[in-house]
């Protein structure tokens, strides 16, 4: 019996260890989520005004259903639900189709932004050289 418990406890010990270690390490996390996720809530609501504390995602078979929105870059979001904005006036709808484009192409909204503006300087300059015929 003594060479049992022998055994038995050092494992039972190191065991719970390894669960104090981990339920700190696991605290830790969330609340290092809990803060990204209030910074990203709070500035989302000053950009569009809307609270992203119950936000679900409604679209089923968007690439992003797996994902937090905290996954996704904060300044890209911001954008990305501005730009949305054109296809829907719920800004919701907005913010999910904006996080499939960002799981795709994590930097889209700046992409699309340059391409647009390399765009409408080719057509300015197209515009100009037309009058001057």
């Amino acid at each position: 019996m003594r060479k049992i418990s022998g055994r038995v406890l050092p494992v039972m010990l190191l065991a719970a260890v390894f669960a104090v270690v981990f339920a700190a390490g696991a605290s830790a996390a969330t609340a290092e989520d809990s803060k990204k996720f209030g910074e990203y809530r709070a500035a989302i609501q000053k950009a569009h005004g809307i609270d992203i504390k119950n936000f679900k995602q409604k679209l089923k078979g968007g690439r992003s259903d797996t994902h937090k929105i905290t996954d996704f870059d904060l300044d890209q979001l911001i954008m990305g639900i501005k730009v949305e904005q054109e296809h829907t006036t719920d800004k919701y709808t907005a913010l999910e189709i904006s996080m499939d484009h960002l799981e795709e192409i994590p930097d889209y909204y700046t992409r699309l932004e340059e391409m647009e503006e390399k765009a409408e300087a080719e057509w300015k300059a197209k515009k100009e050289a037309a009058k001057k015929k």
